[in-house]
């Protein structure tokens, strides 16, 4: 059963038709295949719309986390955190990141940067909409992987993570019930790192089946 906290406008259904041979006009039109399309109506995918959204915004040498829990069972799947570290003469550092509970991990990647010495980070893989998330993925990670990482580092503005200044998809698989399943989250990045929000989760009530990112 499909469940999503969205409003419904009115007369949406008796548009449905007209409005569907329309944009299936437009689609062949600009050549997009319609599998890159993540909205699918799909009715084995929960959606999330959250109202209000969630946002994080840090201060001085702040510390905030807030706990999403994916699929409503009243256990947290995943945290989100932004922090600041300001301890002047240089150095003013926004950092945000994820990390899973019960064995939920986040779809991310490895990336190298010259930040105490050149070093290996673990980031979170941004994903644009009709990205699939599922088991061929293989890099998944429970390292506290980073959406960004940037500030004044001794007189140096250096960053790290690939979500400054973007709103992408982040690829989950949890665990529920002793099943595996596959979520996306939709976070919006600051180019600063200063503010982190979570616009909508979901995922797919099928154990071990993709999900596309933005899929509902």
């Amino acid at each position: 059963m499909k469940m999503e906290n969205k409003k419904v406008l009115p007369g949406k259904i008796a548009k449905y038709s007209l409005m569907a041979g329309a944009a299936l006009s437009l689609l062949n039109s600009c050549g997009k295949d319609e599998d890159e399309d993540p909205i699918t109506d799909n009715p084995n995918v929960e959606v999330t719309d959250l109202t209000p959204d969630i946002s994080l915004l840090i201060t001085d040498n702040g510390f905030l986390d807030q706990g999403i829990d994916i699929n409503g069972d009243g256990i947290i799947d995943v945290n989100l955190y932004i922090s600041n570290n300001n301890y002047g003469l240089n150095y003013n550092i926004n950092s945000s990141g994820l990390f899973g509970y019960g064995g939920a991990e986040i779809l991310g990647q490895d990336d190298f940067f010259d930040w105490y010495g050149v070093d290996t980070f673990k980031v979170v893989s941004p994903l644009s909409a009709g990205s699939t998330i599922g088991a061929a993925q293989s890099t998944w990670t429970n390292d506290y992987p980073l959406l960004g990482e940037t500030g004044d580092y001794y007189g140096t503005v250096k960053s790290i993570g690939q979500f400054l200044g973007q709103d992408k998809y982040v690829g989950v698989r949890f665990q529920a019930a002793g099943n595996t399943h596959y979520a996306w989250i939709q976070v919006s990045l600051s180019e600063d790192g200063s503010n982190v929000v979570v616009k909508k989760h979901a995922y797919h009530t099928t154990p071990n089946t993709a999900i596309k990112a933005g899929e509902e």
